[in-house]
């Protein structure tokens, strides 16, 4: 699907900005025969897997920005994931393509686009630091979570569902950090004169103010990856302590156990035994038993086995 896309308000340039996502053959023509783009990049904008980078072709003289966005949670899906958006600027035609569920961080950016935009650079550079703040929303979230799981964590009683949780925190922080990492990377290329993208002063800026919310997202997961990795090794110290103490528990009832057992098989032998032949020779063994566990359970204690 190709939407033409307008901004509120009024702008001292002559911008044509069109929207894609969920391509198909029709578009695909149209792109070719309309627009004159071709083959090999409709292929880059149509390709979910590619990663952020920027390229400048000399040839059509178009220039092909790739940035990622976060995605968040679904039903098919328990973690924080992430997918690019493409931005394709070709002579005075913005392009941005992107999944059906990235559409509403474009329909959030129109409500919301600063009024000094006066260049398709700039434009694309808007789009940029606005989706960039998604970041940080998808932070503040897995923050708040990990917050409440660590007050799960911090007791003995440890569940198994907030082990999992605690799990799919880690690897949304994972595909942020990569996502994050990898647009930094990107970003700091187009500062680069080799990179083919000649800006002003006024789009130079714009991108270091991106580059720099994008350092903020990045120390930001950077410290929750850190304070994750804390929780979760003392959710298995804790965990191994506990299983320490039940194997502890479980290893002095065996031994305590094994008294009655030995004296009950001991007496319990058909054959006659030249003491205790006595009608109450039971209470006898009984007391004689509880002495002998007794003892046992002092001595343990007192070597501190439990």
């Amino acid at each position: 699907m190709i939407i033409k896309q307008t901004l509120s308000g009024e702008y001292d340039f002559d911008y044509k900005w069109f929207d894609i996502y969920n391509l198909d053959d029709h578009d695909i023509e149209v792109l070719k025969e309309k627009f004159h783009l071709t083959t090999e990049i409709i292929s880059y904008i149509n390709d979910i897997h590619e990663r952020p980078h920027f390229d400048h072709d000399y040839i059509t003289n178009s220039d092909l920005f790739v940035y990622d966005v976060p995605l968040w949670p679904t039903s098919e899906t328990d973690h924080f994931t992430s997918l690019p958006i493409k931005f394709l600027m070709v002579h005075d035609i913005l392009f941005t393509v992107h999944t059906p569920e990235t559409t509403y961080m474009i329909e959030e950016f129109k409500t919301t686009a600063p009024k000094d935009i006066h260049s398709n650079k700039e434009l694309v550079f808007a789009i940029l630091f606005s989706v960039t703040k998604y970041f940080q929303r998808a932070l503040s979230q897995l923050n708040s979570q990990r917050i409440v799981l660590d007050a799960h964590l911090s007791g003995s009683k440890i569940k198994n569902k907030d082990l999992q949780e605690l799990a799919q925190v880690e690897k949304s922080l994972v595909f942020l950090s990569s996502s994050i990492r990898t647009n930094l990377m990107m970003l700091e290329s187009l500062k680069n004169k080799k990179s083919g993208l000649h800006m002003n002063a006024s789009e130079e800026e714009m991108c270091d103010d991106i580059i720099i919310e994008v350092q903020q997202a990045s120390q930001t997961v950077k410290i929750y990856n850190e304070v994750t990795e804390e929780i979760s090794a003392t959710s298995n110290n804790i965990l191994n302590n506990n299983l320490n103490d039940t194997m502890q528990f479980l290893t002095v009832w065996s031994l305590l156990l094994t008294v009655p057992t030995i004296v009950t098989g001991f007496f319990g032998m058909n054959v006659s035994l030249p003491i205790l032949n006595k009608p109450i020779d039971w209470i006898i063994i009984t007391v004689g038993t509880l002495l002998v566990m007794l003892w046992l359970l002092w001595y343990l204690k007192r070597h501190n086995r439990f």
